[in-house]
């Protein structure tokens, strides 16, 4: 159970929540999750795709150049993956 002072403070930053998130907020309180937007979708998955080609490419042809691209392209990949999964 929470004390009178600290009720008061969680209703307090409610309010601020609500004033500089007005979509976030209802969204939450709707209880219903958010939809990943289909252009970001389909470009996590485009560079997914890109970056295992050219890994596969670079090895089938014993290309270092190929190779190093698609290694910064998964990297790439990774970075946008993990971003996704700290927002949500």
């Amino acid at each position: 159970m929470l004390s009178h002072h600290d009720r008061q403070e969680l209703e307090k930053i409610e309010r601020w929540f609500e004033l500089t998130e007005p979509a976030l907020a209802a969204q939450l309180r709707s209880g219903r999750p958010a939809r990943t937007p289909l252009l970001r979708l389909t470009v996590v998955l485009s560079l997914d795709f890109t970056a295992g080609l050219l890994m596969l490419l670079g090895m089938v042809t014993n290309s270092p150049a190929l190779l190093l691209l698609g290694l910064i392209t998964v990297t790439s990949a990774v970075i946008v993956h993990l971003s996704r999964f700290g927002r949500g």
